[in-house]
Order: structure tokens, then C-alpha cells, then sequence
């Protein structure tokens, strides 16, 4: 049994090695798409392009306008003499703000009234103008705050902070945004390389003919099933520790829990990942048709439905149901638990749990299936 099961998978990694396609798929697809994602796609909104229409002109507008400017989040892209030009700009793209700061600005700031401000932000892109609208209410707060300390010290009256409001990030004081994708990388990375792979393992032996030949040899279903999978299984451990390292390396996101526990999840949905591969083989006729239904299995599903990018919670109800039948949602729930909160097995065992649900049954699924086929 065990020579027969050897043989087969020597077989496979001779076939991976000679066919350049499934060569990639397993190389260079996880570690194009690693680095890809990992360094462009940024949900960090930061150097937002500012212009300014200064009707003042002042020293004192001037020193409003530099509050923005100390930063990261704003870049100016110039001044511009009437929010007509100003709309200009937002139009043609090369602002995203537009400050709008009246002609009575410092005589106000001097008397100690009210000024009103504007800014004009660009909603053509929903999730920057959410962040630039923020940011601009939390400069001008802090230059409104700034003015009322020093008027409260000119007129010899201590300041009083009612609330003295310090918040305190855990877990990603830097809110990079990284820290948080690349977990889901690594599951998104994980699933396609096993489901695809192994989906057109067994397809590639239909077309050429050569099932027939398993199925008249003393090789059962089970010792083909781990034969053709043993392969895949190496280079998808392979795989996921290379990913890890690369986490720690590259994006600053170490192991912050229990490498075992880390591991074992690991394990868990590459095994579901080989079995749903290898049940979408049992079921497609031709390469094409399995590399289309393990894709729509995998990809999709995994971008949208798993937590990857979009938070779950923000779904409505039905989608929210769905993801509950999506494994990539519970491997990131334990590799963002793991690696970034460092959190003990006990906060996150229900998807822990799942992961072995996952694994046995479509392990399970698989292995009928393959014995109606070979």
C-alpha cells in the first residue's frame, strides 16, 4: 500500500515539474500575488491632495493652512484665486480637498469670534472622502483648541479639559493596513493554490486517458487519493511557512500566538483545501471547466465573502449567512487571533473548530466521490 502510494506521488511531483503551468500555478501565482497585495493594495488613506482658495491672505491664515501641511495626510498641490478654479481642480482629479478660507478669517481669529470654514471634498471615491473629511475636522479642531488655550492663558483663566480623551491602539498602534490584509493574503493565497492544483491533477489524468489504466489497476481509490494529493500537500506546507516568514520579514506582522496552534490551523484547511480540489476533479471533464469551477469556488468567495477586505459585519443578513459555508473566514479569524493579537486558542475556537469540519468533510466528500470514479 504504501509502495503503490509512493509511486503515485512520485509520479505527480514529475508531472509538476514538467508541466510549466501547474509549475506556476503552485510558485509563481502565491508569490506574485503575495507581494502584489501585500504592497499595493493600501487601505491607509494618506497624502490627500489639497488646494486652498486664501481670500485672507494673512499671516494668521497662513498658520491655519500649515496645521494641514505638518503631516503625512495632506499634500498641497497649490492655491487657487476662486472656488470656481477650485471646482476645477476637483473635476479634472488633481485636488481630492479644496480648504476655503474667508476674507475676514484673521480679523475674526484676533477678535475672538467665530470663523467659518470650508472644505470641499471630492466624493467621487467614497472611502477617501470619508478619511480627507475626517482629517480635516480633526486639524481644524486642533487649531480651534490651540486658540482657545491661548486666549483662556491671556486672560489669566486656567484651561479646563473636562474629558481628557487619550485613545490607546492594540495590536496595530500604527494602523497599517498591511498588518491587517496580509493575514488574509496568506488564506486567500492558500485556498487557490490547493483547490486549483488539485482540481486539474485528476482532470489532466481524464483527458489523457490515463484513468482508465488506474481504474483497471490494483491501486484503490484511497491510495490514488493520497498519491495524487502528497505532492500538493508538501508544497503547500512549504508554501505557507515561506508566506509566514515573508509576513514577519517584509510586512512586519510576526507570530505573536502559539506556533503550534498556528500550525495545526494550517494544516487543517490546507487538507480542506487538497479535498474540495480534489471533489471539483470528480465533477469537471476538461481542465478549463475545473479550473473555472474551483476558481468560482475559491476567489470570489474569498474576496468578498471571508473578511479578507470588507468587514463582515457590514453585510447585510443574507450575505452574512453565506460566509458562514466560507472556510476562509474562519482561517482568518485564527491567523489575525494568532499573529496579531497573540490571543489564547480559547477566543477563537468555534473557527478553529470549523477549520476540522471543513478538513473532514470534504476529505470525506472527496473519497466517495473518487470511488465512483476510479
Amino acid at each position: 500500500m504504501i509502495e503503490r502510494i509512493l509511486a503515485i506521488a512520485q509520479k505527480e511531483f514529475y508531472q509538476i515539474w514538467r508541466d510549466k503551468r501547474s509549475l506556476g500555478m503552485l510558485a509563481f501565482v502565491p508569490t506574485f500575488t503575495l507581494l502584489l497585495f501585500g504592497f499595493v493594495l493600501n487601505l491607509d488613506t494618506k497624502h490627500v491632495k489639497l488646494a486652498v482658495v486664501d481670500q485672507d491672505r494673512t499671516v494668521e491664515s497662513q498658520r491655519f493652512i500649515g496645521s494641514y501641511l505638518h503631516s503625512e495626510y495632506f499634500d498641497l498641490v497649490g492655491y487657487v484665486p476662486s472656488e470656481e478654479r477650485a471646482q476645477e481642480l476637483i473635476e479634472r482629479g488633481t485636488a481630492d480637498v479644496i480648504l476655503v478660507i474667508p476674507a475676514d478669517f484673521s480679523r475674526k481669529i484676533l477678535a475672538n469670534e467665530t470663523v467659518n470654514v470650508q472644505a470641499i471634498v471630492n466624493g467621487g471615491n467614497s472611502n477617501v472622502a470619508t478619511n480627507a473629511a475626517a482629517y480635516a475636522d480633526v486639524f481644524a479642531q486642533d487649531y480651534s483648541t490651540q486658540l482657545r488655550l491661548q486666549v483662556l492663558e491671556r486672560t489669566g483663566v486656567n484651561a479646563y479639559v473636562p474629558v481628557d480623551y487619550r485613545p490607546r491602539i492594540w495590536f496595530n498602534p500604527e494602523l497599517k493596513s498591511s498588518r491587517y490584509l496580509v493575514p488574509g493574503l496568506m488564506g486567500y493565497v492558500m485556498i487557490i493554490s490547493t483547490v486549483i492544483s488539485t482540481a486539474l491533477s485528476i482532470v489532466r489524468e481524464k483527458e489523457r486517458g490515463t484513468i482508465e489504466q488506474i481504474m483497471v489497476s490494483p491501486v484503490s481509490s484511497r491510495e490514488f487519493m493520497f498519491g495524487k494529493t502528497i505532492p500538493y500537500f508538501i508544497v503547500a506546507v512549504v508554501l505557507a511557512t515561506l508566506m509566514i516568514l515573508a509576513g514577519w520579514l517584509l510586512f512586519d506582522v510576526p507570530v505573536k500566538g502559539n506556533l503550534f496552534v498556528l500550525a495545526a490551523a494550517l494544516l487543517f484547511f490546507i487538507i480542506g483545501g487538497l479535498g474540495m480540489g480534489l471533489a471539483i476533479s470528480t465533477v469537471a471533464q476538461t481542465q478549463e471547466s475545473a479550473f473555472f469551477l474551483a476558481t468560482f469556488a475559491t476567489v470570489l468567495p474569498t474576496q468578498l465573502l471571508s473578511g479578507f477586505i470588507f468587514p463582515i459585519e457590514n453585510m447585510p443578513v443574507v450575505l452574512r449567512a453565506i460566509t458562514t459555508i466560507v472556510p476562509a473566514k474562519y482561517l482568518l479569524i485564527v491567523l489575525r487571533s494568532i499573529l496579531l493579537k497573540g490571543a489564547p486558542i480559547s477566543a477563537y475556537w468555534p473557527s478553529f473548530a470549523a477549520l476540522i469540519i471543513f478538513a473532514n468533510l470534504t476529505m470525506t466528500l472527496a473519497i466517495r466521490r473518487l470511488r465512483k470514479t476510479v
